[in-house]
């Protein structure tokens, strides 16, 4: 029997179900509605450096604001607060953002000489990753009976000046955010305007995690330079903090290891030389020195380097390519010595059944087809001279773990 207590109770708890649909429904309509309005594929945020939807991964997760008040573009949200920010900066400019997109204009706006300059985007920044998503500028120029290669379109990143062909490539360059008057500027010189040149570089400036005394790693580099320093060799994989607060860890996975200039992540990829083309026709610089560093893959205790290109200049053209045909230990008076060579620290070569245990390849001692295995750790040297000739067009290896 359905009571008058009870009739009220019903109805009461009719709308009360009511209610909570309806404010489930209104709840999914706005989050849909929410949803729709971004430009996405997927899910709801995005990971900035993963978003599809900006320029290869170019963005930072900011509020909406900030992205706006310096010029950004919106490209999606990366949380209910923030979104992800895409900042292009101009010619002869001057940039304090974490991720900035430097990217050319047509030839008639750009000027001959244009830079841009990175400022410290906190005080923990200690390395810049610069990612060369196209970078194609006047090749370089090579004068046979001066034996010499010139750059006359070209770019300076720190310590590296660069031209021709290096799409594809990158370089990280020490940074120390804590010193007020720290600053990287990447010049570009155009005194010949070459047609084709264009650029797109993204430039991330990465944070060290904080230690307790909240130092920074020391911003050295190159550390075969000079060479009896072998703690770098055994050490540059090591990481010098221990915490397990993920807001003491900075940029961790980006970051490169102690001394290295690029740095590969994936357990199997490619490495070229800068400037190198597939068909010869390009050259490797003169005077460059840089370390080549990749990520170890836990499970494996060493790597291979499947040659698939190399040729580089050496000292006698009757010996083989490897150690001191590529590399003296002795005082050389004059600087006719020829001394271009990739290192490979702890490697052996197998070519033609037969295994050769070298430190130092040059020439055309790694034909193609040629396979090295080093132990770690996993790094590699360049080292070319202030001589260039036709020999000089550089290597294409691929590497991959070795499972044993």
């Amino acid at each position: 029997m359905l009571t008058l207590t009870n009739f009220w109770l019903l109805i009461l708890t009719v709308g009360s179900l009511e209610s909570s649909v309806t404010s489930e429904t209104i709840k999914n309509d706005e989050m849909k509605l929410f949803e729709e309005r971004l430009p996405r594929r997927g899910g709801l945020f995005h990971t900035c450096f993963s978003n599809e939807y900006a320029e290869e991964g170019s963005s930072s997760c900011m509020p909406r604001s900030k992205c706006v008040s310096q010029g950004g573009n919106v490209k999606g949200f990366c949380n209910f607060y923030e979104v992800c920010c895409e900042t292009k900066v101009d010619c002869n400019s001057i940039t304090k953002e974490k991720r900035v997109v430097i990217k050319s204009a047509s030839l008639q706006k750009t000027p001959n000489f244009c830079s841009y300059r990175m400022q410290p985007f906190n005080t923990q920044v200690c390395q810049v990753l610069i990612e060369f998503k196209t970078l194609e500028l006047q090749p370089p120029i090579l004068e046979a009976m001066q034996s010499s290669l010139e750059c006359e379109d070209h770019v300076v990143i720190g310590d590296f000046m660069l031209c021709g062909e290096n799409s594809g490539q990158h370089l990280y360059v020490p940074f120390d955010g804590s010193k007020d008057d720290t600053e990287l500027i990447i010049k570009f010189a155009l005194p010949n305007k070459w047609s084709q040149s264009q650029w797109h570089l993204i430039v991330t400036q990465l944070e060290c995690p904080k230690t307790s005394e909240d130092k920074k790693r020391s911003p050295s580099y190159m550390p075969f330079i000079n060479s009896n320093n072998l703690d770098n060799l055994r050490t540059m994989f090591t990481i010098p903090y221990n915490s397990n607060n993920k807001n003491t860890l900075g940029d961790i996975d980006l970051l490169a290891p102690l001394g290295c200039n690029q740095y590969f992540t994936q357990s199997e990829g490619q490495i070229k030389s800068f400037n190198y083309k597939p068909d010869g026709s390009g050259y490797y610089l003169s005077k460059m020195n840089y370390v080549i560093c990749i990520k170890p893959v836990k499970a494996a205790k060493m790597i291979r380097y499947q040659v698939e290109k190399f040729s580089l200049s050496k000292q006698n053209t009757e010996e083989p390519g490897f150690d001191n045909n590529c590399h003296s230990y002795k005082q050389v008076d004059g600087d006719d010595r020829r001394e271009d060579y990739l290192m490979i620290p702890q490697s052996s070569l197998t070519t033609n059944g037969t295994i050769i245990m070298a430190t130092h390849y040059c020439g055309q001692s790694l034909v193609k087809g040629s396979s090295v295995i080093a132990s770690p750790p996993y790094v590699l040297y360049f080292s070319s001279d202030g001589h260039s000739d036709a020999e000089e067009s550089g290597f294409l290896i691929n590497y991959s773990f070795k499972i044993i």
